[in-house]
């Protein structure tokens, strides 16, 4: 069984805490002294309450999408006072307490999009709840979305090269990334959009000959930098450092946040900048003034 020291720590709190408030009773004698007699002091009643510490037990379903978003029950006792559930070192979304022994969460994206296991903790406050066991939660592979983020986090960095070749002494990688994390999404290769052997068509390879095959793609919507309340995960971003129409990058979405305050920020996977959750609004305004981009909806 692994708890951590945050665990543990927690586990005495609330055993302290049940034992100050189930309290304790002590009968007083009769007590006498030579010449003195004492009548024996009234005992209030009382009556120990028995405090049920908090705990959880189970964490169902144990596995789910690398993408996050599946719905995830835990039970135990004494679970209406938890304010936090936490997946490794991300936060669930969507708390809701369904009874004082059951509660769901809506699990967070893995924090790289790589398969593996992670630790669930329940918190009330800055205390860790006590787990009667190793609760976990496995990240798979389960839709084309997490297979393309899964590609895309694994070789954002380390170039797939053998496979599919490195365009960066041919003017940049960027477009031939991005093919390649369509294709682990599960589009197959066309006779205009293709990569063999590391020799690739220009709609692969090249950004402004890849914006224009995408628009010829079937069910992929053209979306402007204004849209980004319809951008999701997997799409792709098409760049304009000069904010003309002349194209000169593209990466793929790899994070959408919705702050508390309603704005939403966007984050990016791809080469030249080699970068795992580059900002947009950051690319487009400090690093590129003046820049423009738009994008693509996936389906």
């Amino acid at each position: 069984m692994r708890h951590s020291p945050r665990a543990v720590a927690a586990a005495a709190v609330f055993v302290v805490s049940a034992l100050l408030l189930a309290g304790c009773t002590a009968a007083f004698a009769e007590t006498a002294s030579e010449g003195t007699h004492h009548e024996p002091r009234p005992v209030p009643s009382a009556t120990a309450t028995a405090v049920s510490i908090p705990t959880v037990n189970e964490v169902s379903p144990a596995s789910g999408s690398l993408s996050g978003g599946d719905t995830v029950t835990l039970t135990g006792e004494s679970l209406g006072q938890v304010s936090a559930v936490t997946f490794g070192d991300r936060a669930a979304t969507d708390l809701t307490v369904v009874d004082d022994n059951t509660l769901t969460v809506v699990a967070p994206r893995d924090a790289t999009y790589q398969p593996g296991t992670v630790d669930v903790v329940a918190m009330i406050g800055e205390q860790a709840v006590p787990a009667s066991a190793e609760l976990s939660y496995e990240y798979t592979a389960v839709t084309p979305v997490d297979r393309q983020m899964q590609y895309a986090l694994a070789y954002w960095k380390d170039y797939n090269d053998e496979e599919w070749g490195d365009y960066n002494p041919l003017g940049g990688d960027c477009a031939n990334f991005v093919s390649q994390t369509l294709a682990a999404r599960g589009w197959e290769p066309t006779n205009t959009w293709h990569n063999y052997s590391g020799t690739a068509t220009n709609a692969w390879a090249f950004v402004p000959a890849f914006d224009n095959w995408l628009q010829t793609v079937p069910d992929v919507t053209r979306l402007s930098s204004d849209q980004r309340d319809q951008i999701e995960v997997g799409d792709v971003a098409v760049f304009s450092w000069s904010g003309t129409t002349y194209r000169d990058h593209v990466m793929i979405v790899s994070d959408v946040v919705t702050n508390d305050d309603g704005s939403i920020d966007i984050k990016l996977v791809g080469h030249n900048v080699d970068y795992d959750f580059r900002d947009f609004d950051e690319t487009v305004t400090e690093e590129h003034p003046g820049g423009d981009a738009w994008f693509y909806s996936i389906p």
